[in-house]
């Protein structure tokens, strides 16, 4: 691993300054390949690559990092990926970096997690307090997800991060000079005792903003670099905050789970408050509820199916002892009435929704900063929404309202041509309470006291549903709710149906 400075280069448009030099001739591909590390200065010899295959090896690595086609030839796809917005660092310090499989990269590591950062200076483009919002909340990306602490110190105190504003050359040295606009966007430093250790620095020139496509997005800028001021490499995972190529403003940003596994790696879990363990409360029909309100499940692999009140917690399966428990308790910051729950696997994160508002959860716990406003990060999808999941047919994110349902994509918003009649999906109820998709990768959709098994290759409800939720989900005694031997009769089919999926998935990963 090579220390020093790692840059980040992004496209921007600047009035008056200077623009960062187009990458259209092959002398400045290989000057880009030497500066990213595809080659040694061993393998230069007067800015020139001294054979064919050296050459040829250069441009493959960069097209595997590219996740282009590897044609060996500098092609127009090439240029394009090269002169992309992207993070300075260099992509690889030998062969054997080329070769490992995708995933996040680690470099040094502090060794404590409760950190200091001190702002010594700020963009004129926002104001000061945006700023200081923004550093914030780029830290908070990484605390979240890790055990990772970090507070703010005063001017003249001392902090491991120190965050500035500059032009051109600021004193790191002349390959780490800032060159306007649209180049070098900002660098960071690893963690070290040196005293530019964890440091981060952006270029002036740049024209920032905050919640808009035009200019450079400080927030995204801000993280990616913090994650190179914990230790944090390059992923060569597309999407990831660690990967090298930057690709515009993302509204609502959420972590990537490459990124999450990164942390973690580095500093280990935010593991949260203990519960206290309680005795079990009374719900509406003894111990089991015939109506569930919303269903999810967490990164810690459990699953939920909760009423207006309570919830159930459920492991390989298994209903937990001494469930149901008070959604309070069970989730505490989280109110009751909960209108529809969504677990979003890339950031390991459970949203909850209630009329115009959501909660980002960690498994039991809270994130600061919500409850936040659903038309803020979920552009077009209305209040009040009765259910989201993840349809297991095409892994995309759904939302149920009424007799309409709505396709959203995260970062931008409910799709055009949304919403649509929800009896397009064959077999089921005119309305759905909730929906989910569960660990054996199959989408279960809930109403009233029944739930129903969708099948994605025949595009509609698996036959001989819907059943009892509560006696075939929550274990309960059929004549206690009601059911007749019928009833009772009809949910073995559906378990033997649920162990078979388990099964399946288990040895097929469907």
């Amino acid at each position: 691993m090579k220390s020093g400075v790692f840059l980040i280069v992004f496209g921007s448009l600047c009035a008056g300054c200077m623009a960062a030099a187009v990458i259209n001739t092959e002398s400045a591909v290989w000057t880009y390949l030497n500066k990213y590390g595809y080659m040694s200065s061993d393998d230069m010899e007067d800015g020139m690559p001294i054979s064919d295959a050296i050459k040829q090896k250069a441009i493959e690595y960069f097209q595997l990092r590219a996740n282009i086609t590897m044609t060996g030839v500098v092609d127009d796809k090439t240029y394009e990926m090269m002169n992309l917005p992207r993070c300075g660092m260099v992509d690889m310090d030998s062969d054997t970096d080329m070769v490992r499989r995708k995933r996040y990269a680690l470099g040094p590591r502090w060794s404590y997690t409760d950190l200091t950062y001190r702002i010594d200076g700020r963009t004129p483009d926002l104001p000061a307090s945006e700023v200081d919002r923004i550093m914030n909340e780029a830290l908070k990306v990484w605390s979240d997800v890790s055990s990772l602490t970090f507070t703010e110190v005063s001017a003249g105190q001392d902090a491991d991060i120190l965050i500035n504003f500059y032009y051109g050359n600021h004193g790191d040295g002349t390959n780490a000079a800032f060159d306007g606009s649209g180049g070098v966007l900002a660098h960071a430093y690893f963690p070290s005792r040196n005293p530019i250790g964890g440091d981060a620095h952006f270029d002036e020139a740049e024209d920032y903003t905050d919640g808009q496509n035009a200019g450079i997005n400080l927030f995204q800028v801000a993280a990616h670099e913090f994650g190179h001021s914990l230790g944090l490499e390059h992923s060569d995972v597309q999407g990831a905050l660690m990967y090298p190529f930057y690709q515009g403003y993302v509204p609502n940003y959420m972590l990537h789970s490459d990124d999450i596994m990164g942390i973690r790696a580095q500093y280990g879990e935010n593991v949260g408050v203990p519960e206290e363990p309680m005795a079990t409360p009374v719900t509406p029909v003894g111990d089991c509820m015939t109506d569930i309100s919303w269903t999810t499940r967490t990164f810690d692999g459990s699953a939920y199916l909760a009423n207006a009140t309570h919830v159930f917690k459920l492991v390989n399966d298994i209903v937990l002892p001494n469930y149901p428990r008070k959604i309070t308790d069970e989730f505490p910051g989280l109110p009751e009435n909960i209108d529809a729950a969504l677990y979003y696997e890339p950031n390991g994160r459970t949203y909850f929704f209630k009329g115009s508002q959501y909660w980002r959860v960690l498994n039991q716990a809270v994130d600061g900063g919500y409850p936040a406003t659903i038309s803020r990060a979920f552009r077009g999808l209305p209040n009040d929404i009765d259910s989201a999941f993840i349809w297991s047919g095409n892994g995309r994110i759904y939302f149920t309202k009424g007799d309409q349902y709505y396709r959203l994509t995260p970062g931008y918003g409910v799709d055009q041509g949304y919403p649509r009649p929800l009896s397009v999906w064959a077999g089921l109820p005119n309305t759905v309470d909730a929906a989910f998709q569960y660990d054996n990768a199959i989408t279960y959709f809930f109403s009233g006291s029944d739930y129903y098994r969708y099948n994605d290759n025949s595009f509609a409800v698996d036959a001989g549903y819907p059943l009892s939720t509560a006696v075939v989900w929550l274990g309960c005694n059929p004549a206690e709710l009601g059911l007749d031997g019928n009833d009772a009769a009809a949910v073995i089919p559906s378990l033997i149906a649920v162990m078979f999926s388990a099964i399946c998935a288990l040895l097929y990963g469907q």
